[in-house]
Formats: C-alpha cells, structure tokens, sequence
C-alpha cells in the first residue's frame, strides 16, 4: 500500500511564485495592461483581483474564529446546517384565502418546510378591503380581514411542527392578533410555535413612501408586540428589517448593508426610548436580505451582515446571545427579466447556492414568471424545488461552513465589511437612514449606483442573457394570467363591511384605552375572537392616525426595463405592420471575411428587436445596391475585414446613398483614421464593441418612428 502523501507526489515540481504567474499572464496579453484587462472594479468600488493567495488573508480576521463564534463570519451557529438545515421558506402570493391554502398545502407536502405569508398591502397596512384602494386588496399577497379568512388560508396546518412568518408591513398588532385567535382555536399557545411578524415600518415608508400613522405610533405599536413576545412568545420575533426596497432601487451590496445596519441601530434606539433592553430588541427582530447575481459578492454580503450587526449590537452592549444574526434572504427581482423568463431559474439557482453558502437561515427563491404574473403549480415547484436539490442532492447540509478557507472569499469578505462599514458611517454622520431619506440623499446616492449599472449594461460590459446578450426574437412571450377578479375583491369588500357593521368598535375603543400595555395584545386578541375585523381592531389604536409622508419613495427597479420596452415597441410595431423593424447588412466578399462582424451587428440589434436580413456576400457596387433595395429595409449596416472596408466602402456607401438617399447606413468596427473618408461617402455611424447598445438601438427605433 502506498504511503505517497502530496508534498512527495509535489516534489519535482517547482512552486510557482506570483511574479512568475504574473509575467506569464502579460506575456498572453501581448502588450494589453495587466490592470485593466486582469482587474475588476464592482458596483461596491471594490477591485477584484485574477488570483487570491495565502498570503492576502494573513491579516484578516474573516475566519479566524470557529462558526458561531466571535464575529460569526462563519455561521451564527456552531453546527451550521448540520443541527438545522435552513427553512425553505417559499411564498404562496395568492389573495384568495382557499387559493393561498391548496397551494401551501401542496407546497409543504412537497419540501417547503416553513410558512411564509405575504399579506396583501391593504392587510400590511391594518386596513379591512373595504377600507382599502383596488389596488391594494389581494394583489400579490393574502387579503385577511378576520378569523374566518385566516381559517381558510391556514385550514390543515399543524403551526407547532412548522415555523410560521408574515410579512405585515405596518401590521403587526392586528396580524398578531389574528395569528394568536386562530392558534387557540386550534388548541395551541403562541409560546408554542416558531416565526416571526417582520412588522418593518421603515421599509414600508421607504418602499411605499407613505405610512397609516406617524411612525413614533407606529414603533409604540411595535414595542407593544416586542415586550409581549420577548415575554410571552420568545421565538415568535416581532419585527423585520428588510433589505429588498434598497436593492430594488439598484442599491450595491455596500448600500444595501448599510441600509439595513442603519435601520437597525434607528430600531434598537427607538427601542431603548421605549424602555426595551438592546437584548430584547435585539433578539425580536430578524433581517431579510436580498440576493443579487454576483454569486461571490452574494456570500460575502451574507458574513458581512452578521459581522457588523454582531459589532453593533456589542457596541450597545448586546449579549454574545444577542449579537447573532437571524437572516431570511429573498431572491431579488433587480436581475429578473420578462424577456427569455427561464433564464430567471438559472438566476434564481445560483442566487440560492450563495445564500446557503453564506449562511441564511430560511430562504425564497421567486419563481421565474414573477415578472410578468402570478405563478402557477409549475412555477412554484420549480422554484422549490432548487431549494430541495440543493439539501438532499447537493447534500449542503452536511458541511458547517462551505466557504471556509476560500482565500478569495474571505479577502472579499474583507474588503466588502470596510466599504460596507464607511458607508454605514457616512449614512449615520447624515442623521441616520430615516433623515438620509427624507432629505433624499439616500435616494440620490441609490440613483447613482443604478444609472452606473444602466449604464454598464448598455455599453455590454455586463450581461442581462437574453436582453442584451443573445436576445431571442422568436419566442412567445409568457401570457399575464388574473388571479385577483374583480368578483372576489367585491367579495371580501362586502364580507368586511357586514363583519365590522355588527361590532361596536367605538365601545372597544373605550375599554382598549383603559386597559394597561401589558394586556393590550390579550385584548386586542379577544376581540378577534369575538369577530372584529382587522380594519376595527386597528382603529381602536389608530383611531386619530396621521398619514407619514415620504416625499420621494424608492423606486420599484429592474435592470433589464428600459432594454424590454424597446423590444415591447418593437413587437407592437410588428403586430401593426406585419414585420419586425429591418436591418439589411450589406456583407462583403465571402462569408469568411464578414460572419464575425455580421453575427456581431445581428446580435447587437437584435437586443433592440430589429430583425437582421443577411446580404449573400458583396462583390460588386450595383450588387450591393440591388440587395438593399429588394429587401425593404430603410438601414443598413457593412459588414466585412477593414481592409475590404478600405477598398469598397466610399463607393458602396456613394452608391446606396444615391438610390436611397433617406437610408441610414452604418459600419461595423471601428474605422479609424478612414471615418472622415467614409463619412464623406455617405456613411451616417459605426458601431463597435464600445458602442452604447442601447441608445444606439433606441435611436434607430425612434428614426423609424418605432417609439
């Protein structure tokens, strides 16, 4: 049996050093700077470099302690997934209660192994249907009003065997409430059972820019439920601090940890004013993070959270216990497209990998259709079911710390936790996130980072798959399907109104005043009981409620938006004349002299929705001519080598510009010192691979009057 062991089977190789990889690598560039072309500037102004060594994690700090120690980088626990594997944490975004439960039923009985219940804006906001705009009754999330909707939305689930969360915007009383009846009348204490409300006001103004109170009432309504549940409920947290509004206004991984670390340090303080302990509070709230594409920066965004909350709440003079991160992540709609939509399942698999690569505590992967509408059985289970491929395939659930060791990871992790943290400080030197936003500074600063993203996506130095890479023209667009009629809103707006007709809310008002803090979510719990509505219960609090105002609120964003309404325009325009816009490339000689350049411009156009027509391959001006003008096409675009460029262009483009003096005619590549020759010949632009695509195709399709 052999004994070999790798530094003997490593003997007679040399140990390279840095410096000799790196002569090696310029040799290969052949003159090209090592730093541009070997470097690479993230959205967060961190330089990533071509190769990590032992020695750029020397100093670092990133993994120096065991999971569940110290920062906790490593994990918030010592046995990783190993003890808890994380709760896969889908959404069921149906505003019909019955819908909402036999998809849930299915999906649990299917690998979803925790509740996560997205109410509908009208419930967020403690608001009964008929309370409430058309817009904000059962669009995208569960529409409750009393116990007998939740009854049918949670009817078969055993709530002391699976976590359950809300999502509650701004209502986390009254959902509270409802969740506690329901539980008794099913024989169970709210002590009993696992969840959380993610009562999030801060991200509810920020996302929506209005609140249904003052914020100062609603944080008191807040710390009613914190003192209740740290007391009454201790896994049952009561508040949320979500990243998700911060990213979807195109927020780097820095601004969106910063974001979140801001709004906790507001909460904890709001807290403590309140005569909450920064362990109480600090123990009812749990984090969602979103999950962008950049799988790397995705894992080191997830340590870093939990370094620097872990730093904060020490700071305070949080407990070990309370320095521990809980973190939901969401994967995010930024890099979501409507166009190709099943590339949003490769996104969403890799958003998921890094998140459990980075230690999430539950997860949603949005189903890849969520785009466009609202998914079905097959969209959900796909989504799902990326989660269970990734437990019981991938079997990530058996290692603690997947990460751990990765030199580049861990520098990354590094580099991510100083610009996250100058950030966080230039955030609070402004008053804090709420100040930030209300002076619109924030919003500025989010608005920078997404037009640099815009704006790299146009020039092609990132990819969008199917937008503005590889776009395809062929495929049918997925058809928006309505699951909120106007029948049922009708419905549950009649229900409501009859339910709150029959109880004397201002007589509750009166007893709910009289009644201490202690006890005012027992109270609140037996009017639910009784049969009051969630828009009745919420009045006896916000009965003289003053509506917060933002004045400008994040923007809902996704990178490929502005790429999808020149392709929108572009089918409508097809749809109206019976063709696509055209684009005629005038290829010279054979094919081996114009396919580059020629599947360069198809790709290039195509982005926009221009259908490219292929010339059979130039070799005489009248020829040339003759194809142009049978095709129909109103642009053309010449495609070959540059010294054919030389020799046939000013009289091709004389002649074209002579039989069709309205064409538009573009070359492909850059011409160099022979622009002004060709220009003089009638050629109108080039294109190139440092060409603006976007506005170069949105001003094509505007010359032919297609926006």
């Amino acid at each position: 049996m052999s004994t070999e062991t790798n530094q003997d089977l490593l003997k007679d190789f040399k140990q390279a050093t840095y410096e000799e990889w790196r002569t090696a690598a310029e040799a290969l560039l052949k003159g090209a700077p090592f730093e541009k072309r070997m470097l690479t500037k993230t959205p967060e102004g961190i330089v990533l470099q071509p190769i990590y060594r032992q020695e750029d994690v020397a100093e670092l700090n990133t993994s120096v302690c065991a999971p569940g120690e110290g920062n906790f980088a490593r994990g918030a626990d010592a046995s990783g997934y190993l003890g808890n594997a994380w709760e896969i944490a889908q959404e069921q975004p149906y505003g019909d209660p019955q819908t909402f439960n036999t998809a849930l039923l299915k999906d649990l009985d299917a690998g979803q192994s925790a509740v996560n219940t997205l109410l509908d804006a009208a419930s967020q906001l403690g608001l009964d249907p008929d309370q409430a705009e058309d817009s904000q009754v059962g669009e995208c999330g569960l529409s409750l009003s009393s116990l007998a909707d939740l009854k049918v939305a949670f009817s078969g689930l055993k709530a002391d065997f699976l976590p359950v969360y809300f999502q509650s915007g701004c209502a986390g009383l009254s959902t509270e409430a409802l969740f506690a009846a329901w539980l008794k009348d099913e024989g169970l204490k709210l002590s009993e059972v696992k969840g959380g409300l993610n009562m999030d006001p801060y991200g509810v103004l920020a996302a929506r820019g209005k609140l249904p109170a003052s914020l100062d009432s609603l944080l008191d309504e807040l710390a009613l439920l914190v003192k209740y549940n740290a007391k009454n409920a201790p896994d049952f947290s009561a508040a949320g601090i979500s990243g998700i509004p911060y990213h979807g206004a195109g927020a780097s991984a820095t601004e969106e940890l910063a974001s979140v670390l801001s709004t906790g340090v507001a909460y904890l303080r709001e807290m403590d004013k309140r005569g909450i302990s920064v362990d109480e509070a600090a123990s009812q709230v749990r984090f969602t993070l979103s999950i962008g594409g950049n799988f790397f920066m995705e894992i080191a965004k997830f340590k870093v959270a939990r370094m620097l909350w872990a730093k904060i709440v020490k700071e305070l003079g949080g407990s070990e216990s309370a320095c521990r991160m809980v973190i939901h992540a969401r994967t995010g709609m930024a890099n979501k497209t409507q166009l190709d939509p099943y590339v949003n399942m490769l996104r969403g698999t890799t958003e998921a990998f890094s998140a459990v690569v980075g230690g999430a505590s539950s997860i949603c992967v949005g189903c890849f259709d969520e785009t466009v509408r609202m998914p079905d059985d097959f969209s959900r289970r796909i989504a799902r079911n990326l989660q269970v491929i990734l437990q019981e395939e991938c079997e990530l659930t058996h290692v603690i710390d997947p990460a751990g060791g990765s030199w580049y990871i861990d520098s990354l992790t590094s580099e991510l936790s100083k610009k996250a943290w100058e950030c966080f400080q230039e955030l609070e030197a402004e008053g804090g996130i709420l100040a930030s936003l209300k002076g619109g500074k924030w919003q500025a600063k989010l608005a920078e980072t997404r037009s640099a993203k815009e704006t790299a996506l146009a020039q092609r130095r990132s990819s969008l798959i199917g937008t503005n890479q590889y776009p395809n023209l062929e495929e049918k667009p997925l058809v928006a399907e309505v699951f909120t009629t106007d029948a049922f809103k009708a419905k549950v707006r009649e229900a409501a109104k009859a339910a709150r007709s029959a109880k004397d809310c201002d007589c509750a008002k009166a007893a709910f005043a009289k009644v201490s803090d202690d006890e005012k979510v027992d109270f609140l719990i037996g009017k639910i009981e009784d049969g009051a509505t969630i828009g009745c219960i919420t009045k006896l609090f916000r009965a003289d409620a003053v509506e917060e105002v933002l004045e400008a609120p994040l923007p809902s964003w996704r990178l490929a938006q502005n790429y999808e309404a020149l392709r929108m325009a572009a089918s409508e325009y097809c749809a109206k004349t019976g063709s696509a816009p055209k684009i005629f490339l005038s290829n010279l000689g054979p094919l081996k002299k114009h396919k580059i350049r020629a599947d360069f411009t198809r790709s290039f156009f195509a982005a926009g929705g221009f259908e490219c027509q292929y010339g059979e391959g130039i070799e005489d001006v009248d020829t040339g001519v003759k194809e142009f003008l049978d095709s129909g096409a109103r642009i053309a675009v010449i495609c070959g080598t540059d010294p054919d460029y030389v020799e046939k262009v000013p009289a091709l483009a004389a002649a074209l510009k002579k039989a069709a003096p309205e064409m538009k005619l573009l070359l492909a590549g850059f011409p160099g010192d022979n622009l002004e020759t060709f220009k003089e010949a009638g050629l109108d632009d080039y294109i190139f691979v440092k060409s603006n695509n976007y506005e170069v195709n949105k001003s094509h399709l505007e010359w032919l009057g297609v926006l």
